[in-house]
């Protein structure tokens, strides 16, 4: 890989179309950031009132917000008026890129990429877009055939994207401003020289994975493993109250410091979110993905699934969740524990923005 430097002469102008989860919007933060460090402008198109409105501008970058409507999958009346909303969107769209004229269009998935995508491809403005998950997204294979580039994480998304320029380059991470960082284990009570098991279903929280560590807590204390427990904001007053008197069990529903405890975790139970799994493999923490059985097109089943395959991680579907089957994948990890850690130490390292940026300007000539 090349390094990458700032050019006065080749500076550009990107615009980046991304929204409804973090998995989404998180790479194109990370991408936004590289670019900006190169000296180039970057501006966010996002849903009108979305988690994205509030992120992009937090992390200090114009944000441009149209009024974008999910096309359910199953019959919903919504849909009858979804033409309409999607024209208007584009509309917006097409008005935000004629002020700003991009050089290029890059969307991470969301259903705001498809107005943005569709708005930049009758335009003719250079498309590209970054599919996290193994099973790509209605938006992602409708404007796939139309991107210069997809970039992917997994092989197997490929064969989804026959009509496709695919690169693979795994997950864009953004760059943390870390309001507070965790130097040792005793800060919060726990022991550095026992196993620590992080546990963390989403800043929401999972009430099928937490009753689940409610009724298995006593046999991990009692094998004198250790617990960091992000319970979510629902049911975290109910299961620190219930668990208070317990010592090696740190509980919390959400936490800035949460970026430190995979530092210090021996193995995570997880759900299978793109960033989520880009965070393990980063520090190389084995872990058991519970996909969220909800999660569009299954694309979780599948990500934990890629993961499994490779050796680092062991999928349990939420249906064959309970104590019995958390408690046996915990000991197949860890009684097979270097396996595992071999194996997330042997992934190569995460150079996926600058992949990404580079391919993008070297395709428009701007190397």
């Amino acid at each position: 890989m090349n390094n990458l430097s700032s050019n006065q002469n080749l500076r550009i102008r990107i615009l980046f179309g991304c929204g409804g989860t973090g998995g989404h919007i998180f790479p194109a933060i990370a991408l936004a950031q590289e670019f900006k460090k190169l000296g180039n402008e970057v501006i966010f198109i996002g849903n009108r009132g979305g988690m994205e409105e509030h992120i992009v501008q937090e992390e200090g970058f114009p944000f441009r917000a149209i009024k974008v409507q999910k096309l359910y999958r199953k019959f919903n009346p919504a849909n009858l008026l979804f033409p309409f909303r999607l024209a208007s969107s584009w509309l917006e769209s097409k008005k935000i890129m004629k002020d700003f004229k991009p050089d290029a269009v890059i969307c991470t998935g969301g259903f705001v990429s498809g107005p943005v995508g569709l708005a930049s491809i009758i335009m003719k403005i250079p498309l590209y877009l970054h599919e996290s998950n193994s099973y790509p997204g209605l938006t992602t294979k409708f404007l796939a055939p139309h991107s210069r580039i997809t970039f992917t994480v997994y092989d197997k998304t490929k064969s989804f994207l026959k009509k496709s320029r695919v690169q693979k380059v795994g997950v864009p991470l953004a760059e943390k401003k870390e309001k507070a960082t965790l130097s040792s284990l005793t800060e919060i009570g726990l022991n550095p020289e026992k196993k620590v098991i992080l546990v963390t279903g989403g800043s929401q929280g999972s009430q099928a994975i937490n009753s689940v560590i409610a009724e298995t807590l006593p046999q991990i204390i009692k094998r004198d493993w250790q617990l960091i427990w992000q319970t979510g904001k629902q049911g975290y007053s109910h299961y620190a109250n219930k668990f208070s008197n317990l010592s090696g069990v740190y509980i919390f529903d959400f936490s800035p410091l949460l970026s430190s405890f995979y530092r210090f975790a021996t193995l995570a139970i997880t759900r299978a979110g793109a960033i989520t799994i880009a965070e393990l493999e980063a520090n190389a923490v084995p872990a058991i993905l519970i996909p969220l059985p909800t999660a569009v097109e299954n694309h979780q089943f599948y990500n934990a699934r890629e993961q499994e395959k490779k050796g680092v991680a062991i999928l349990l579907p939420q249906a064959e969740l309970n104590t019995q089957t958390l408690l046996n994948s915990m000991d197949k990890i860890l009684n097979n524990y270097d396996f595992y850690k071999n194996n997330l130490e042997s992934l190569p390292p995460n150079t996926a923005k600058q992949d990404i940026i580079q391919a993008i300007l070297k395709d428009l000539g701007k190397e």
